[in-house]
């Protein structure tokens, strides 16, 4: 019941993301800026307090001892998720930090796939770790939640400006929404998968680190962070360590 809730949770908070944008004052983004600025101190401390020490914790699948199976330092696959992640962003337009890069141009329906399959790989990868053993994990998910309020808000703005109508791009942005759930899902149940758990793990938080990093530091912001960002990026890394951790 609770990977339910859990997975509800995911959909919904993208779909009523998406949604807002019609509600919204479009010329008003300080707002958002501070959510995308929360979500990706959110994320960057999951990667550091969750994440990371998961990948170095020997358990078990189907009762058989984890194995790496890679005769690589798992370090290096943290490396591998940070390329991937700048591979993707060549489709999304760095849609994941909130915004996208070249935003004065004029969005075509092509480019707009491109974005929107740029993000759902993204999001498929993103959603492995998501769900251990049978139990959510609480600040992966609630990270991945307010990651994608931005996310999800940009991705239609992309599709109606591209022409696409309203009730067309809440459907493709419900694929979006379904892709960490997917991810998890054929996780937990493909054996194959299974002895690599440590393996995806660093490619996961290889992708987290580039995208909570580049929102942190976001080119397109002030390189000195106010008090309004530095107290929320505290209570960010705050939160983190309080919740309770399910990946171990």
């Amino acid at each position: 019941m609770d990977v339910i809730i859990a997975y509800s949770a995911l959909f919904i908070g993208s779909i009523l993301s998406g949604l807002s944008l019609f509600l919204i004052n479009k010329n008003n983004n300080k707002a958002l800026k501070l959510i995308t600025v929360f979500g990706g101190a959110f994320l960057f401390a999951v990667c550091f307090i969750d994440l990371i020490p998961a990948m170095f914790e020997p358990h078990s699948h189907s009762h058989c001892q984890h194995n790496h199976h890679t005769s690589l330092p798992l370090g290096a696959f943290i490396l591998v998720g940070f390329l991937l992640q700048l591979l993707l962003e060549q489709l999304s337009s760095g849609a994941e930090h909130g915004h996208i890069h070249h935003k004065g141009e004029k969005k075509t329906l092509l480019s707009s796939l491109m974005l929107l399959l740029g993000v759902s790989i993204h999001a498929f990868l993103e959603g492995f770790p998501i769900v251990s053993e049978g139990k959510p994990n609480l600040a992966m998910i609630t990270g991945i939640i307010i990651h994608n309020i931005p996310l999800s808000i940009v991705l239609v703005g992309a599709f109606l400006q591209s022409g696409i109508s309203k009730l067309k791009s809440i459907l493709l942005l419900s694929i979006f929404a379904s892709m960490a759930i997917i991810g998890s899902l054929l996780n937990q149940n493909l054996e194959i998968l299974h002895p690599y758990q440590s393996i995806i793990m660093g490619i996961v938080v290889g992708i987290l680190l580039h995208v909570s990093i580049t929102t942190l530091f976001d080119s397109e912001e002030s390189h000195q962070y106010n008090l309004t960002r530095f107290l929320i990026v505290i209570l960010a890394f705050a939160i983190v360590i309080l919740l309770p951790a399910h990946t171990h």
